[in-house]
């Protein structure tokens, strides 16, 4: 096998554009968010429609642990709230007395 000589190859060079894998769309390098990992695999548009849709899922999802669970969720608030609801103890235990 015959060996190239050291440097005649040319160096490799990297990409200067990156295709979003949900649109589909070429974009340069530095429209691609930076995460600790590298660069993004989402433009900044497809990943700001997957966080809201993320988002949606999430307050759909509360919304219907609340219909299946109003008692438990009005105790939580007026905890929350620092207020005591009418048929629901607060937890004991814990404090500087305790």
């Amino acid at each position: 096998m015959r060996h190239e000589p050291i440097g005649s190859c040319s160096p490799v060079q990297r990409a200067r554009s990156k295709r979003c894998p949900v649109c589909g769309q070429a974009k340069p390098l530095a429209a691609f968010p930076t995460t600790p990992a590298g660069i993004s695999s989402y433009c900044p548009d497809c990943q700001r429609a997957a966080s809201r849709l993320a988002s949606r899922r999430r307050r759909a999802a509360v919304r219907l642990l609340i219909a299946a669970h109003p008692e438990e969720w009005a105790g939580l608030l007026g905890l929350v709230r620092g207020r005591h609801q009418p048929g629901i103890g607060r937890p004991r235990g814990g404090g500087r007395g305790a």
